[in-house]
């Protein structure tokens, strides 16, 4: 037995290697369609743009109406949450047997904004089923503490 035999070299060749990383590349393929796929049903797809004096995201939610839409600001973000259910009714014809199922579907996304945001500065319009939501840009301002002169007490 030479040095560069092993345990496994009966089992392990070129020819199987090579079969076992294109079985690899394959199944790594596979999963990012699958993200994909997963990343499409629970989001949906957003915009964002910045102008001189707003910044403006729009949400394409048009399996959703506006009563199922919510916006929460948070200190240096917004986060849009859709919420939706589905009641389907199936009824068997020959025995008159029916049967509901329901489905509740959560769907949200998670807008950073690079400055601090306040409930004041943002509104939202939804129509044709994208939501608008315009957020209004503040100056910097600066909370300045006037310094007194110490007595002698």
């Amino acid at each position: 037995m030479s040095e560069n035999d092993g345990p496994i070299l009966p089992f392990l060749n070129e020819k199987s290697l090579g079969t076992w990383v294109k079985s690899l590349e394959q199944f790594i393929d596979k999963s990012f369609e699958h993200y994909h796929t997963m990343v499409d049903t629970l989001s949906f797809p957003l915009e964002v743009k910045e102008t001189k004096d707003e910044y403006l995201a729009y949400a394409n939610l048009e399996s959703y109406d506006q009563n199922q839409i919510q916006i929460e600001v948070l200190d240096r973000a917004l986060k849009i949450i859709a919420y939706a259910s589905e009641t389907n009714r199936f009824t068997n014809d020959s025995t008159n047997i029916s049967q509901y199922k329901q489905a509740n579907k959560r769907v949200e996304r998670l807008v950073p904004l690079p400055f601090s945001v306040k409930q004041e500065d943002v509104r939202a319009t939804f129509g044709n089923g994208v939501l608008k939501i315009r957020v209004h840009k503040r100056k910097p301002s600066a909370n300045l503490i006037e310094i007194q002169p110490e007595t002698e007490e």
